[in-house]
């Protein structure tokens, strides 16, 4: 299993599986956390969660459906087959939520990780692969996605940069700028154009690229210059360049209460349902 500059937590409850699963996980960086609350943490490093959990219960389950919604990152049930567990689980299954049996845990943990690892990490990533994997979309908005979050396929190894302009994005998925801008009103579920999407495209990137790069170095990988990248911190994130430097997770619970702030799923009968939140089951109105 690769696992450099990765970082998983591991929640189980059941001693005899928790330290099954640290041995798997054995030279993988892993933290231990005590509550199933912690898995939801906002981070800027997690690539993904394991939630180990014996028998799983319906209350279990019900907290996985409510949960791991696509501001969560993406999550590994580990758990014993069993037709209780089977009813409960399979139906949660997504390209976020993956299961995998205490019976194959040896051989199958390891490789869905790693998949985990390879799609990206970081906030945007993980929400990209929830509304991939949550939602249908048309081909071309699935790869404006893909694009705008860093989760497609560079066949040159390029690294990745997000688009600021929408004109360019557009460009690269082979759609008009007005034509794309119409099918993100229509069919993603946040009530914000693509472009302000792409403003937090970039302020993520940014936050990570910092770790190797000065603050102007990235300001001009990205075609700004610094002092307008730390206006789009100061305007988006209510924080200067050195402040989201020294706290990155201070940018990553920002950009949360911002999803919370636009978004807006489809109900049942194929409105829009405002008071929904991510991951809430449907129906479920906001507190």
């Amino acid at each position: 299993m690769e696992s450099e500059g990765r970082v998983y937590l591991l929640y189980c409850e059941d001693g005899e599986l928790r330290d099954r699963l640290e041995r798997v996980l054995a030279g993988v960086e892993v933290q231990r956390v005590n509550s199933r609350e912690e898995l939801l943490a906002p981070s800027m490093s997690l690539c993904g969660t394991v939630y180990g959990t014996a028998t799983c219960s319906d209350d279990e389950a019900a907290w996985l459906r409510s949960h791991l919604g696509p501001l969560s990152p993406p999550c590994v049930v580990v758990a014993s087959l069993s037709v209780e567990s089977v009813r409960r689980l399979y139906p949660l299954r997504s390209g976020r939520l993956r299961l995998v049996w205490t019976e194959e845990v040896e051989d199958r943990l390891g490789q869905v990780l790693d998949e985990f690892g390879r799609a990206g990490r970081g906030p945007l990533c993980g929400f990209g692969l929830g509304l991939l994997s949550e939602h249908s979309f048309r081909p071309s908005l699935r790869e404006t996605i893909r694009r705008a979050c860093g989760l497609y396929q560079d066949v040159n190894g390029t690294r990745f940069v997000p688009e600021r302009s929408v004109d360019r994005l557009a460009c690269g998925v082979n759609m008009a700028p007005s034509t794309l801008r119409q099918y993100w009103r229509e069919d993603v579920p946040l009530r914000c154009g693509l472009k302000e999407f792409l403003s937090w495209a970039v302020l993520l990137w940014a936050l990570r690229a910092r770790a190797r790069e000065s603050w102007s170095a990235v300001a001009r990988e990205v075609g700004l210059q610094r002092r307008t990248l730390e206006r789009n911190f100061m305007r988006m994130a209510g924080c200067t360049l050195v402040a989201a430097a020294e706290d990155p997770e201070r940018v990553v619970e920002r950009f949360n209460e911002w999803v919370h702030s636009v978004w807006d799923p489809p109900a049942a009968n194929g409105s829009r349902n405002k008071n929904a939140l991510p991951g809430a089951a449907p129906g479920t109105p906001a507190p």
